[in-house]
């Protein structure tokens, strides 16, 4: 009785190796394959770069003003429209 579950076992372990070996194998394959893009096929969007996003202003007296300019650079390959900008 006991070698009946100890074949019973050992089969069950190379089937469930052989499964879990086949899976990885895919997973390997899959993994391997470069997606093709046409060069026609690139979409055209803009992307916006800042490369200071926040700016924290130093303490000042009431009435006066604090300026500061943020440069924004277009890395995209279409027009950059900036609009509803707003303080925080």
């Amino acid at each position: 009785m006991k070698i009946r579950y100890f074949i019973i076992n050992i089969l069950l372990i190379s089937i469930l190796w052989t499964i879990s070996i086949e899976a990885a194998d895919n997973e390997t394959a899959t993994d391997n394959q470069q997606p093709t893009v046409s060069a026609n096929a690139v979409k055209k969007t803009p992307q916006a770069v800042v490369a200071e996003p926040v700016f924290q202003a130093s303490p000042v007296i009431e009435g006066n003003d604090i300026v500061h300019t943020f440069i924004i650079k277009n890395t995209g390959n279409e027009t950059l429209n900036i609009s509803r900008v707003k303080t925080g």
